[in-house]
């Protein structure tokens, strides 16, 4: 070979484009901004999780002092069911909330608030039932008991209603 001929194929071995294999810019620009979304879209899922077992807590708390309540109205003797809140024979409906400082169910209010938050309250409900004219505590063959718990959470909105009848 001539020199000649050695220059051209050193200058065509140069300008030849390279063979090696890689990623472009814009490929690697798509493949981090689909990987962004992916991950994204993986922690609002965490956020929403988070804020479910919170619900959960709030809710299983606002149960368990439900319960609470109902566990010491079953412990009273059937006529004092009215009367622990205030009722007397002729009541017809007895409604009473714990935020009330001057009736029994006062007692579980900062059970509640500490459970829940400080806005949270419950309200206890005694209905008469059966077939007597007029109907009144005196008179009703069962008892209705409902306690319900209120309480806000981000905002919302929220209650918990526990019932049982008393014979």
């Amino acid at each position: 070979m001539n020199d000649r001929q050695q220059t051209r194929m050193r200058m065509t071995q140069l300008t030849k484009p390279a063979t090696e294999g890689g990623f472009s810019l814009i490929e690697v620009t798509l493949a981090l901004g689909l990987l962004a979304t992916v991950l994204i879209s993986i922690a609002s899922l965490f956020i929403i999780g988070g804020k479910q077992v919170h619900q959960g807590k709030s809710v299983t708390s606002a149960t368990a002092v439900g319960q609470t309540i109902m566990e010491r109205i079953d412990q009273l003797p059937y006529i004092q069911t009215y009367g622990y809140f205030g009722g007397t024979d002729t009541s017809t409906l007895l409604a009473v909330s714990t935020t009330n400082a001057s009736n029994n169910a006062n007692q579980w209010q900062s059970e509640i608030q500490s459970r829940l938050s400080p806005n949270a309250f419950a309200v206890i409900q005694v209905t008469p039932l059966g077939s007597a004219s007029p109907l009144n505590m005196g008179s009703a063959s069962a008892l209705q008991v409902r306690v319900t718990v209120f309480w806000t959470e981000l905002g919302r909105p929220r209650n918990v209603l526990l019932q049982t009848i008393r014979f």
